[in-house]
């Protein structure tokens, strides 16, 4: 089973709604054994952190084209606890309502990544030290400067 990291930060933090950015990064061994890796950006005009972190996950995910062990690095506390907890199995049998009884925020997208994850083993790391933290911080930094998200 090929490895792969995924590497996850937003231009959001808290939640707050407001214009925003998240940059994803997947990293493996290619074929040749030489680490690739390749990338995405996603801009939300009135967004959440988990928002972010979360269609940043469903980008990422959408890549991969075989099952994967999965190491997840996100700085979302929310969604990197509800996939550590898979809190999206007891939503689905749940009708996609909270433990509260109100609906899930993002169900849809939630949807679609517990589809995505299914065929993956997974590791979730939160707020960890990693090799592309930093530029992942100054490119969300530099882009919001320069495009205002």
């Amino acid at each position: 089973m090929k490895a792969v990291s995924i590497y996850i930060d937003t231009s959001i933090k808290g939640p707050r709604r407001r214009d925003g950015a998240c940059q994803y990064i997947l990293s493996y061994h290619a074929a040749n054994g030489k680490v690739a890796d390749m990338g995405g950006r996603i801009l939300r005009e009135g967004a959440t952190e988990n928002q972010l972190a979360l269609l940043g996950l469903e980008g990422a995910l959408k890549h991969l084209r075989e099952p994967c062990a999965l190491c997840l690095y996100l700085e979302c506390r929310h969604v990197a606890s509800a996939i550590k907890g898979k809190w999206y199995e007891d939503w689905r049998y749940g009708g996609w309502m909270t433990a509260k009884g109100r609906p899930v925020s993002h169900a849809e997208t939630w949807q679609s990544v517990a589809a995505l994850l299914a065929a993956h083993e997974m590791e979730v790391r939160l707020e960890q030290e990693h090799p592309y933290r930093e530029w992942l911080k100054l490119e969300l930094w530099r882009r919001r400067k320069e495009e205002g998200f």
